[in-house]
């Protein structure tokens, strides 16, 4: 055989072993679908981990969630990298994917591997959530300039006996922990909810915030002798660019 014949067999050979290589970086296989939080409402941001295996570490998997009515599917592409030599040796699959909110019902979830079913179908429930207590607007990032309203969203019926605030974070605005009960109360303005209960709302409540983190924790005791709770963490950022007139997106240097 010809030193030309022997380079020709070895590119073959080469090929096959690279083609045999990329057909298993496409085999998966899903062995447990875990959701996420616990319990499940219809308020939650609901999450599915995804477990399994998969034919090599060089692979690359696409996934969405497809919904047709209550049955919900992960559905996932798995194919080989064809710029990447790996080893084909078969590795831990393992992702989330976002579902979102649900309404309240009877579901299942199930995995979809390049088309084709694969795991456990997995039924869930999702109950309506319990009217409770919130802190608006929530914990979140926003700009020293930045205006905002505070507004405490209490969703039964009932009356408020006492109440307690205390605003704590290391920053300017408030470097330790401070009673700002008083300076709340001051500022409220109740609203009821047309579904029942109340919103007490304080507006431009941002302006009195430096830049730093600021939280706040509010404890709220009813006539029923419940005490309800909630806080929020709000991070304020200095601003160092004003708008300039001439069109969207020119800024200028303060």
């Amino acid at each position: 055989m010809t030193f030309k014949g022997n380079v020709i067999l070895k590119a073959a050979a080469t090929w096959l072993l690279f083609s045999s290589a990329l057909a298993q970086a496409q085999y998966g296989v899903v062995e447990q679908l875990v959701l996420s939080p616990s319990p499940l409402t219809d308020r939650s941001l609901i999450e599915v981990q995804v477990k399994g295996l998969v034919g090599s570490p060089c692979e690359i998997i696409e996934s969405s969630i497809v919904q047709e009515g209550s049955r919900l599917i992960v559905d996932t592409s798995i194919r080989g990298n064809p710029v990447a030599i790996c080893i084909a040796v078969v590795v831990p699959l393992d992702f989330t994917e976002t579902i979102g909110a649900l309404a309240p019902g009877s579901y299942t979830v199930e995995a979809r591997i390049n088309g084709v079913a694969s795991g456990p179908q997995q039924a869930f429930s999702v109950v309506a959530a319990a009217p409770g207590f919130s802190l608006s607007p929530p914990t979140g990032t926003y700009a020293a300039n930045q205006q905002f309203d505070f507004a405490m969203i209490l969703e039964r019926e009932g009356s408020i006996v006492s109440g307690k605030a205390t605003l704590s974070g290391k920053n300017t605005g408030s470097a330790a922990r401070q009673d700002v009960s008083n300076l709340l109360a001051q500022c409220l303005q109740q609203y009821h909810l047309s579904a029942g209960g109340k919103v007490l709302r304080c507006p431009g409540l941002a302006a009195g915030l430096g830049e730093g983190s600021h939280t706040l924790d509010v404890s709220l005791t009813l006539d029923t002798q419940e005490v309800v709770r909630d806080s929020v963490t709000w991070t304020v950022l200095p601003v160092g660019i004003t708008a300039v007139k001439g069109g969207p997106g020119a800024v200028a240097p303060q």
